[in-house]
């Protein structure tokens, strides 16, 4: 289950995200705070996975409170939902100590996959382009200025595995390779994507559909 703190100061943005939210299965709400006094202290006592927090909340704006919010809570992926004008002053922020924002339009239908994709570890970020990124010289606009880099079957078996839950040993036996090898592609992956870690590079190869999230290994071997 995914934790969610929710930090909306407009209760009809508030009652949206929490009714979508428990909607969802793998979703937890945490807790509903209203000002920076109530999200820092539940990301000291309940370290959420994910807080969702107003750009401008009762006594602070949020970009000034994601510093003081990961001090406490390292582990804790932050959503930032603000308007157009507002999203300028986010952006020096991302990997900074906020993950992502959202656009606050009319409804949140972007809401749930942002907060998946922060907590396994990737960067949400919406703008008037294209939803999941915006023109800057950030990592997001870097992924997304790349023509999609070719994966070999092998890499793209490496990822389909860890999708799964399996161990580099298991990965590697599956696909008649060292874990020396293995690793040697995951790096090789890492070089063309230009991203940090596995989970940031599984993450973009699943949203260019090259392999599925929840197919049995052996659908995903046949498709490869």
């Amino acid at each position: 289950m995914i934790s969610i703190v929710v930090a909306c100061l407009h209760p009809d943005d508030r009652e949206k995200a929490i009714t979508l939210l428990r909607g969802q299965d793998d979703f937890q709400i945490a807790g509903i705070a209203e000002d920076s006094f109530d999200v820092i202290n539940m990301a000291m006592t309940q370290h959420p996975d994910v807080i969702i927090m107003d750009f401008n909340l009762r006594d602070v704006q949020s970009p000034a409170l994601a510093p003081i919010v990961k001090r406490n809570s390292p582990t804790t992926a932050l959503i930032i939902l603000c308007s157009r004008e507002e999203s300028i002053f986010i952006r020096r922020s991302i990997n900074g100590g906020i993950s992502g924002y959202l656009i606050r339009h009319g409804g949140f239908d972007k809401l749930a996959s942002s907060i998946r994709s922060v907590h396994y570890g990737g960067i949400y970020i919406e703008s008037d382009e294209k939803p999941g990124c915006f023109t800057g010289n950030t990592p997001c606009q870097k992924m997304k200025k790349m023509t999609s880099p070719a994966f070999s079957p092998t890499e793209l078996g490496i990822f389909s595995g860890i999708t799964l839950g399996h161990t580099d040993m298991e990965i590697a036996l599956s696909l008649n390779i060292s874990t020396g090898t293995l690793r040697n592609y995951v790096n090789n992956a890492k070089k063309k994507t230009g991203l940090r870690n596995r989970t940031q590079i599984t993450i973009y190869i699943l949203r260019l559909g090259m392999i599925q999230l929840g197919a049995r290994w052996e659908q995903q071997m046949a498709v490869l």
